[in-house]
């Protein structure tokens, strides 16, 4: 068919709202139902009616949509500072974001999940002045000859005197035990923030090595809070410990340690998130790159979807891929193969002589070997605290799985294996899976899943089309990606273009934004036609920009934070403005108030719960 009338190109709502209503009729999660989703985002052009163009086959696939994540007109994004290259590439800078200026020197994260998940290089752990332990902390400090958890009986005299002291030969690695309880009359809120702050010293002065980061990352929980005695003052304890870390920070040298807080609590990161947010505002120049924007726009309003690669496991020590095929053929009996050099092939093709040499289970039980981890990076709990409704892979390994996991308590649904009821956490996994058996790798593999391929390409493409796909730590080469982005981007241009005044240029179409970790002018020039591309700073290496990249994730993160299950718990009202404790005040009084019930008491009662009306009591161990 050919194109009979401008004006009959839909307006981008209109495209928006069909294409939401065809993806909404489809429930059906699995493999299949996701074949039947880009069936309907076929039907989407004829759906809006019979005067829009279907292009010649070989133009525009099956699963193209349109979008309604970019202005009409000159994207806002272009208006920053530095323009386009002579090239025509994008040259947005990381540096442009305020939070990674400022983070430069050292930064504080907060993440929901589980301490003994994430990889850090030390770990902070709470105790009392005789070097009581609780059992959750084994896996720090480990067990007695009984098996059980041990006790920091021979710290016992430091703990008392310093406040704090190193636990020898941790299987955790370097532990610090603080002192959180205090003596008899020690125990309240400012002595116990003295005795963090000396453990802030002496992790400084430990010197602590790091073997994968660009600095050592220390993880601890929110302490203070269960039989330590400050539970029904948690509100009081993240402020004091904030401006603790604020001071040690601006009195430590540049380069020193970074710092993650960890809890399983929603309220209490909530809470965090909250006060960390007020803070920056309060010395933040307020300028914002409209590209980010976009992004944490898309994250408040639980439309954005994060895809990620290698980069988020090398932090894990997990191999490279010219490291993995360095392994994978020492662990051959193959002299003739081990004199090649397969680094300079695509890895399609390197992964095929290996399985041919090999054999497809050898490859996968090697694969295994070398990329099973027990622990998750800071990359991996960062993008799992988005808690976006979709999650893209290229990576085999289960790490981004542990980190949704420890947040949820819920199996995370791996496509496209898995069923899917729609209200847990989803990562589409593009290259397969280690635990499935299932990998994409050799050139046979990529031929077998090829059928497979315009499902997953409509999955990528409904969500260019009614949310906002954010790319860190991958090089965005993945096949189906790169066809999912440019079969997007060509339709939309023709929707752009139809609009469009004679005479005048279309607007620019993104699919989404693309954040890479090093400058890559020929790289950012390909990914340009489709993505909005920020590079990391050219002086950097590697693992400095992977760092800021986890800086730009902590950011926004806090910003697109808006949840108040803590604003009418009691234990947290010293984060709340005298205005609003007043509000609080006021809300609390309808909390119970009246003793019949309806649904408008119903609702009014859930309202309350969802703002911490019925916050839960103390923990009852120590920490």
């Amino acid at each position: 068919m050919q194109l009979h009338r401008r004006s009959a190109w839909p307006s981008l709502a209109r495209l928006r709202s069909e294409a939401t209503r065809l993806l909404g009729l489809k429930q059906d999660r699995t493999l299949a139902g996701f074949a039947v989703a880009a069936e309907s985002l076929a039907q989407l052009p004829v759906a809006l009616g019979p005067d829009i163009a279907r292009e010649p086959r070989g133009s525009l696939g099956v699963e193209c949509c349109g979008s309604a994540n970019f202005a009409e007109g000159s994207s806002p994004a272009r208006r920053l500072r530095g323009g386009r290259t002579k090239g025509g590439a994008a040259s947005m800078q990381l540096t442009e974001v305020e939070a990674i200026r400022r983070g430069r020197t050292r930064h504080l994260f907060a993440l929901q999940g589980d301490l003994s998940l994430i990889d850090a290089d030390a770990h902070l752990i709470p105790t009392d002045s005789y070097g009581s332990v609780e059992d959750h902390w084994a896996w720090a400090v480990g067990v007695d000859r009984d098996g059980r958890t041990r006790q920091l009986r021979r710290e016992e005299r430091l703990l008392e005197a310093e406040g704090h002291a190193w636990v020898d030969e941790a299987p955790a690695g370097p532990v610090l035990a603080v002192n959180v309880a205090g003596g008899n009359s020690d125990n309240d809120v400012p002595s116990m923030i003295r005795r963090l702050g000396a453990c802030f010293e002496a992790l400084g002065e430990r010197g602590l090595p790091t073997r994968f980061r660009s600095r050592p990352l220390v993880a601890m929980p929110l302490v203070g809070v269960g039989r330590a005695g400050l539970g029904g003052r948690t509100g009081e304890v993240i402020a004091s410990l904030l401006d603790a870390i604020g001071d040690h920070f601006d009195r430590s040298p540049a380069g020193g340690f970074d710092l993650v807080i960890v809890t399983r609590d929603s309220s209490s990161i909530a809470a965090l998130q909250h006060e960390r947010r007020a803070r920056f505002s309060a010395t933040s120049t307020g300028v914002v790159p409209d590209w980010l924007e976009k992004v944490v726009a898309a994250g408040r309003a639980g439309e954005l979807a994060v895809m990620f690669g290698a980069g988020a496991s090398a932090a894990l020590g997990l191999p490279m891929w010219d490291e993995l095929l360095r392994k994978l053929v020492q662990s051959l009996d193959d002299p003739e193969l081990s004199r090649m050099d397969l680094t300079g092939l695509d890895p399609t093709d390197a992964a095929t002589l290996l399985i041919e040499a090999g054999g497809s289970g050898w490859f996968s039980d090697a694969l295994v070997r070398l990329l099973a981890t027990p622990r998750h990076s800071l990359t991996h709990g960062l993008i799992a605290n988005f808690r976006c409704p979709l999650t893209v892979t290229t990576n085999y390994d289960q790490a981004f799985e542990l980190a949704a996991e420890s947040i949820t308590g819920s199996p995370v649904a791996v496509l496209p294996w898995d069923e899917d009821s729609g209200a847990g956490t989803r990562v589409l996994k593009l290259h397969g899976d280690l635990t499935r058996g299932q990998l994409v790798l050799s050139r046979d593999q990529f031929v077998a899943m090829h059928a497979f391929r315009r499902p997953l390409a409509g999955v990528l493409q409904s969500r260019m089309l009614i949310g906002h796909l954010l790319a860190v730590g991958t090089s965005m080469s993945d096949s189906t990606l790169v066809h999912a982005a440019e079969e997007f981007r060509a339709l939309i241009a023709q929707t752009q273009q139809a609009k469009t005044p004679q005479g005048e240029r279309a607007g620019e179409v993104r699919a989404g934004t693309v954040v890479l970790t090093t400058s890559d002018p020929a790289r950012v020039r390909l990914l340009d036609r489709a993505f909005t591309v920020v590079e990391g700073d050219a002086e950097l290496g590697v693992r400095e920009s992977a760092r800021d990249v986890d800086v730009l994730l902590d950011w926004i993160a806090m910003q697109e934070s808006s949840d108040l299950s803590f604003a009418l718990d009691a234990r947290y009202r010293a984060l709340l403005s005298p205005a609003d404790q007043n509000l609080a005040a006021r809300l609390m009084s309808l909390a119970g108030a009246e003793d019949h019930q309806s649904r408008l008491r119903s609702s009014v009662e859930a309202y309350l719960s969802s703002l911490g009306a019925n916050g839960v009591a103390p923990s009852s161990t120590i920490g």
